[in-house]
């Protein structure tokens, strides 16, 4: 199975396409086979930006994120940045689907949408285990699954190492099942009370680097029986996830610690 690696641009300027030219440079010289853009923060036309890609031969993730007061609002989202999405020829689109105060009813209305778009477009969708979304937590995402387990999930493991206060060694079985979903990886390290470690390359963290190393390991092992290609993106992000001094400076050079995270995955993997 071959792992294609992601840069997303949550820690750079991408507000014109003279950025956007420079960033998929670096991206490029960096070795990474595409870029993935949240559209949300992304301001820049879709056809400008693919062609961009094109010319560099590099790939498109696209993300969005649901909004609005209940359920038939969310839906609308969907369907409104789907159809934006859809544009960027995207390889996955990832989500940040529904909240984590509606009921479990209306989150399903929700995700059985997303399925629904799935088919209408052809193109996968993965769910982000994400705090505030209704995959906050390992058994919430357990429930959801249980009930549509054609769904695709997209893991952020670090958000459950902060809702659980625990490095999961205690949820062995249940990550298994999971793990059987995970269709794509955002690889930042988290720990018991926060979701980004100061910086992975610090030996300090060492301990929640292999941790989350030795999870994604499963998740890839698992893949490997039924994918050719895994998508992976770095995702160690900008202030207030960076630590920072009394002056506001991270204290790591935050596209460093994403690019030290997807060597470190690729040493473990080869």
């Amino acid at each position: 199975m071959k792992l294609n690696f992601h840069k997303s641009f949550w820690e750079a300027e991408c507000n014109n396409l003279d950025d956007l030219s420079q960033l998929l440079v670096k991206i490029k010289t960096e070795g990474y086979q595409g870029s993935e853009l949240f559209l949300p923060f992304y301001p820049l036309d879709a056809q400008e930006t693919l062609a961009l890609h094109e010319s560099k031969d590099l790939d498109i993730i696209t993300g969005i994120g649901t909004q609005g007061n209940n359920a038939e609002e969310h839906i609308r989202s969907m369907d409104e940045q789907i159809k934006h999405a859809i544009q960027f020829k995207p390889k996955l689109i990832n989500s940040h689907t529904g909240r984590d105060i509606f009921s479990f009813k209306d989150n399903l209305k929700i995700f059985e949408h997303a399925l629904s778009l799935e088919q209408k477009y052809g193109v996968a969708i993965t769910h982000e285990t994400h705090r505030f979304r209704p995959t906050f937590s390992t058994l919430g995402t357990e429930q959801i699954i249980d009930a549509l387990p054609e769904l695709k999930l997209n893991l952020d493991i670090s958000h459950w190492m902060v809702v659980h206060e625990s490095d999961l060694s205690d949820q062995a079985e249940r990550l298994e099942k999971l793990f059987e979903h995970v269709k794509h990886i955002h690889a930042r390290v988290g720990y018991e009370e926060g979701p980004q470690v100061t910086d992975p390359a610090d030996p300090q963290w060492s301990s929640q680097v292999e941790n989350h190393c030795q999870l994604w390991l499963k998740v890839l092992a698992i893949a490997d029986t039924n994918q050719d290609t895994f998508t992976i993106t770095p995702e160690f992000g900008p202030a207030p996830y960076a630590h920072t001094n009394h002056k506001g400076e991270t204290l790591a050079n935050i596209w460093q610690a994403n690019f030290f995270m997807k060597n470190k995955i690729l040493q473990l993997i080869n």
